[in-house]
């Protein structure tokens, strides 16, 4: 056996879930008290200059192709090593800051932030945005999504002689491609359970499988929306 394959094995990571989308920022002063899911408002007659913070909501609108049209929607705080050492390094790699990011299309990806929590008994990781690319607007994102996901054509386009057949199995797959969404809700985030229910659906088994990657953005789009804040 190939002696890389061990080394595959030994240093496997999971793969960020990357996604396309227009992101927005919405941001006040706060201050921090416990027991507030939504920080309140800092007033300089009641609070110390010391504990103001920057509130920061991040909304990611999908793009119009997205087989799941879901707004997903995070709330940071800026003086945190979420934003500093995660997100904000991201915006500035791209040679912008967040005024010049907002309202813009872009391509990123959801990564751990080293927070674990518990939900439903079980242990989960938190995940945060990285910034990858941004671009002059959606329809340039809707192009940049096609080749990165493989529907930009090239060498994905079908031989002339097999066109009828690949026509038909596009058709098909668009088919099982709307199906999708329900199936991965109704997993409720199990991959085990995605991965039976998947193979008991032939039109699904022909063209997906849990490591597909608009299986695999479903799912973590799943669990995304499950994250607290």
């Amino acid at each position: 056996m190939n002696e890389d394959i061990w080394g595959s094995a030994d240093e496997a990571v999971v793969p960020p879930s990357t996604y396309f989308g227009r992101v927005d920022f919405d941001m006040y002063y706060c201050v921090l008290q416990k027991g507030e899911k939504t920080p309140p408002v800092f007033d300089p007659q009641q609070h110390r200059e010391q504990d103001r913070r920057t509130n920061i909501t991040v909304t990611i609108t999908p793009l119009s192709s997205a087989p799941r049209q879901f707004i997903t929607e995070r709330r940071l705080i800026a003086e945190s090593r979420e934003w500093a050492g995660i997100v904000l390094p991201s915006i500035k790699a791209l040679g912008l800051s967040t005024r010049e990011l907002n309202n813009r299309w872009v391509r990123y990806e959801m990564v751990p932030t080293g927070r674990k929590y518990t939900k439903d008994g079980i242990e989960k990781e938190s995940t945060t945005f990285k910034f990858l690319q941004v671009y002059t607007d959606e329809a340039d994102a809707e192009r940049a999504a096609a080749e990165f996901y493989g529907g930009g054509g090239g060498a994905n386009e079908p031989e002339p002689a097999n066109e009828a057949l690949a026509a038909t199995n596009n058709a098909e797959r668009e088919t099982a491609l709307r199906f999708l969404p329900g199936i991965v809700a109704m997993a409720g985030g199990d991959e085990a359970k995605l991965a039976t229910m998947l193979a008991q659906q032939p039109l699904l088994a022909k063209y997906f499988t849990v490591r597909s990657p608009e299986v695999q953005a479903l799912l973590n789009a799943e669990l995304e929306m499950a994250t607290p804040f």
